[in-house]
């Protein structure tokens, strides 16, 4: 049942030459494996992904941790940049931590960033621009193979993902 208008996520300016995108309806996506793997017992996170206006939006319920797997490696060493809208549909009561992780096939290492997410920005899309030289712990950029999103402190009970991309400035 709808309760009133769905605000759509911001519309990518990038251009595609300056893209690689995992997600957006903007621009062409590489293949992905899935984009919630439910990786039993220790993941909750489950999919209830739709469609609005021809726009495609993930939306992972019951959310502690999800992960996108590509479907082969991607080299990114020439991007500079990874990219995602996010849509928190509750309210906030206390500041959230969302760690987003990049997993390199190759070496096994993880590099992750952290954002912190307010009760005033719920209920909105927030645009994350992350530096990939911000991922700490990073072990190169050649093959990377997932990107997992942690709800660190347990504060968010769902939210929406959409214009998931890694771009160069």
């Amino acid at each position: 049942q709808s309760v009133g208008v769905f605000q759509t996520a911001p519309i990518p300016a990038h251009p595609q030459q300056n893209v690689i995108s995992v997600f957006s309806d903007a621009y062409e996506n590489i293949p992905v494996d899935y984009y919630n793997g439910y990786w039993e017992p220790w993941q909750t996170t489950g999919s209830a992904d739709f469609v609005v206006e021809g726009d495609h939006i993930l939306h992972y319920t019951n959310f502690n941790f999800v992960g996108i797997q590509l479907s082969s490696p991607l080299n990114a060493t020439t991007m500079t940049h990874l990219h995602v809208d996010i849509f928190i549909p509750g309210t906030l009561t206390a500041n959230a931590r969302f760690r987003i992780e990049l997993v390199n096939q190759a070496t096994g290492g993880t590099g992750q960033f952290t954002a912190t997410i307010t009760p005033a920005q719920s209920q909105q899309w927030v645009s994350l621009d992350i530096p990939l030289s911000g991922f700490t712990g990073m072990t190169g950029r050649a093959s990377l193979w997932q990107i997992i999103f942690v709800d660190v402190n347990e504060n968010i009970s769902s939210f929406y993902a959409d214009n998931i991309y890694f771009y160069r400035n």
